[in-house]
């Protein structure tokens, strides 16, 4: 990567966000979470200490005050991964009104919330970094039993694609990754991730580093001239689209 960075990781002790934090320990880490026993842990697997937040990714005013404390220590934050999830799996007549307003809250309202408090800073500087990590099934495939959450990640790109237009003349970065099947063995049989991995061209899973690689990238000044952009890794998965949605 260019010089040193500041770099906030919100859902870092996730699979996708601690590969973020690992490919980028060298950087000055900011790690945002909701559980500290699980922040503190991964603190201690990097090699250059991070700083660790607790926060609310729901509540506004729990993002607005971390926010304010991160720009109080650190001055400025250069980038934002926006890592953060929940995937409930009803088919839609037994989805509650309560999954679906918290998978709203968590992966769609979050990040607008994460981005407005930090857009100020990134403005005054002329520069700043958001990536968020979307998913497939919110661009270009249908999966059954996930609504809630192909909505929200759909909402999210475009999101993404509204924040990048307006923040562009302020010289700040705005682009999503979208990644496929992920690679979990603690999850899956060897028989259920040949099967799993039967319809994805590549035959094989998306790795967390893969994820982490791509955003590495994106707020790297190698993509300066790349914003508005949702970025597919997924063997292949996606050019199907229905077909392997399954």
């Amino acid at each position: 990567m260019d010089q040193s960075k500041t770099i906030l990781i919100a859902g870092a002790t996730s699979m996708i966000g601690q590969a973020c934090a690992k490919s980028m320990e060298n950087q000055k880490l900011i790690l945002m979470g909701q559980t500290p026993e699980k922040l503190k842990i991964l603190s201690t697997k990097l090699k250059v200490t991070p700083d660790v937040y607790v926060a609310d990714i729901c509540s506004e005013q729990s993002i607005k005050t971390t926010v304010t404390k991160i720009l109080d220590a650190h001055q400025h934050i250069d980038a934002v991964i926006y890592n953060v999830g929940i995937y409930p799996w009803h088919p839609i007549e037994s989805l509650s009104f309560e999954e679906w307003q918290k998978t709203m809250d968590t992966n769609l309202t979050g990040a607008f919330l994460l981005t407005k408090y930090c857009i100020p800073s990134m403005k005054k500087r002329g520069f700043g970094k958001f990536v968020f990590i979307s998913s497939i099934a919110g661009e270009s495939i249908g999966l059954p039993n996930m609504s809630a959450y192909a909505t929200s990640k759909s909402g999210l790109n475009g999101f993404m694609r509204t924040a990048a237009l307006e923040l562009a003349p302020f010289n700040i970065n705005v682009n999503s990754i979208s990644p496929g099947k992920i690679y979990d063995p603690s999850a899956l049989s060897q028989e259920e991730m040949e099967t799993k991995t039967s319809s994805i061209p590549f035959k094989r899973f998306v790795e967390p580093t893969d994820i982490a690689h791509m955003a590495e990238f994106l707020i790297s000044e190698r993509s300066k001239n790349i914003t508005g952009q949702n970025f597919a890794i997924d063997g292949g998965q996606s050019i199907l689209g229905d077909k392997v949605s399954s």
